[in-house]
């Protein structure tokens, strides 16, 4: 079960990265001057991490997962969804936030980190 202080962690290991506030106070990671990780909280007060990908087709990969996978909007170019961190673990955490560090500040700003850096 992943926490938002296990994203605090892992999105502090990413280059560059730096804890923010979102527009209405919510916690949130900026990569560069866009948003990459979100404190967000379901109507029953669950904490809810967002985040976004690339994968145009995540909506109906995620289909069997709406339990976890609470909300997914897709764009033209990404998607963002908004996922029950008490559902996640830490590992799969660590993947929606790489990936979501690649989308929305680019890839090459990651440089050499990897899930490897993330977990130790």
């Amino acid at each position: 079960m992943a926490t938002w202080t296990d994203v605090e962690e892992l999105a502090a290991r990413l280059p560059g990265a730096e804890a923010t506030v979102a527009h209405e106070g919510s916690p949130a990671w900026r990569a560069g001057r866009h948003t990459f990780a979100r404190l967000r909280r379901d109507d029953d007060g669950r904490d809810l991490v967002q985040v976004w990908t690339g994968e145009m087709d995540t909506e109906q990969a995620l289909a069997g997962r709406r339990d976890t996978f609470v909300w997914i909007d897709t764009f033209r170019f990404r998607v963002t969804m908004w996922a029950r961190l008490d559902r996640l673990d830490r590992r799969e955490l660590a993947e929606l936030l790489l990936e979501s560090f690649d989308i929305r500040g680019g890839r090459r700003r990651r440089g050499d980190t990897d899930l490897a850096d993330l977990l130790r």
